[in-house]
Parts: C-alpha cells; structure tokens; sequence
C-alpha cells in the first residue's frame, strides 16, 4: 500500500498520460477520490497541460484559401517547373513554426511540477526538524530529572497523609542548589471539580510557606511533577501538600492534607 507522498509524485505522469501500468492507474484514481489535496493537485496539473496543448495548435487556414494556393501552384508549376520545384523545397511543416513554442511552454511546465515537489519536500523537512527539535527537548528534560535524582544535595522526603491511615503517599526530591524538585504521589484522593493539589516548601530559615506548583492526579491517584523554582538556593526544612482552587493560592489552606515525616 502506497502512501499519500507516493501517490502524489505520480500525479504528473498521469496528467500527462504517462502511466502506463493500469495497476497503478486505478491504484491512483482510487486514492484521489478520498484525497481532496490530490484533487486539487491533479486539476492543476490537467490546467497547465491543457494550456500547453493550446498553445501548440494553431488557426487551420480557410478552405477557400487553400484551394487557392494549391491552383497557383498548379499554374506556376506549368509554367517554371524548375523554379516550382524549388520553392517546393523550400517549404517546411507547419508544426516547426510552434514546435520553439511548445518546447517552451513544456519547459515552464515542468518548472511547475518541481517547484510544487520543491513545496511538498520542505514541508516534510519542516515537520522532521520539528519532531528532531521535540525529541532534543525530551531528553533534556529527562536529563535534567536525572540530574536531580542523583545531584549530592537533593532531599529525598516522603510526605504521608495526615490524622489517617498513610495510605496515600508523595516523594519529593529537591535540590536548592538546581533550584528544582521533582514530585512523585500515589493513591491520592480525587479532587472535586473547580479544585487541585498545591505543593508548599517550608523554608529551614522561617517564613511563610513557598507554593511549589499544583498538579492534578490521574485516575488511579498517581502523579509525577517536575518543578522549577523562580529562585535556587532555598534550604527546605520540609514540604506540604493543600487542597487550593484551580487557580492556586498564595498561602496555604487548612487543613494540611500531608506534609513531610523529617
């Protein structure tokens, strides 16, 4: 099964008639009836071949003029042979006068098929360099998460729930020296609507708590964050988790749902 690419860089020998095999004919017929960016190819094609045939048949001459021509030439050729015969030879087929023309406009045609080919490869390398250009950001962010699970400074704390059984469960590793953490919960409750999970830093020198992003759990209470902060360098002496609305709070809101055992 050929794919959309294939199908369409024969549409040129088919406008042209140049499609032999009939396999591939009604291959191609069958595709472009589903395929409206086909259609529209085809009709352009069949448009700039339809102009050439034009352009490469002239006015036939009238049949009153050439009867004429031909009793002159009779009459001339009773009466200098010779000189008839020359003129005769001197005479070429009408089709050589547009024969330039028409090798033009075929040229000019298939400039016009390989800008629209030209067309059809940059849009695949533009979408190439942006899957390569996805792919690169991926993995830098897979190595940054990397980076964080093994960095020397990183805290690795487990927040359980609080006042109830710990079933629910949330690990965070923070780095003050990245300025990052990462967030991985389980068996989370779920939340009402117009409602979400914010994650607070409780800083080691006092203050008031740092909202550290919010999150959403999925439907088996699972979730995994990886957060940025604004600023690194923050020493932690623990982190809490709150119920806030979707928007997110700038201070905490009670009751604590869980906060950190160390």
């Amino acid at each position: 099964m050929k794919d959309h690419a294939q199908y369409a860089e024969m549409l040129a020998l088919y406008a042209l008639g140049a499609l032999d095999a009939a396999q591939e004919c009604r291959e191609l017929e069958t595709h472009v009836r589903s395929c409206p960016e086909c259609q529209a190819e085809l009709a352009a094609l069949r448009g700039d071949v339809a102009l050439l045939a034009l352009s490469a048949v002239g006015p036939a001459p009238p049949q009153g003029a050439r009867q004429r021509l031909m009793a002159a030439i009779s009459n001339e050729q009773r009466k200098q042979p010779a000189l008839q015969r020359l003129v005769l030879g001197t005479l070429r087929p009408r089709w050589l006068t547009f024969a330039p023309i028409a090798a033009v406009l075929l040229l000019v045609v298939f400039c016009l098929m390989l800008a629209r080919l030209d067309s059809r490869l940059q849009r695949r390398l533009d979408r190439a360099q942006a899957d390569l250009q996805e792919t690169r950001d991926q993995l830098k962010k897979a190595q940054e998460v990397v980076a964080l699970l093994h960095s020397p400074d990183s805290m690795h704390i487990t927040l359980v729930r609080v006042q109830t059984n710990p079933q629910p469960q949330a690990r965070a590793v923070y780095s003050p020296k990245m300025g990052r953490l990462l967030l991985v919960a389980n068996d989370l409750e779920p939340l009402s609507p117009g409602k979400v999970y914010e994650l607070w830093l409780l800083p080691a020198k006092g203050g008031p708590p740092m909202p550290c992003g919010t999150f959403w759990p999925d439907a088996n209470g699972n979730v995994m964050m990886d957060h940025p902060l604004s600023e690194p360098g923050i020493a932690a002496k623990g982190f809490a988790i709150t119920i806030e609305p979707e928007s997110g709070s700038t201070t905490p809101t009670t009751p604590i749902q869980m906060v950190s055992s160390g």
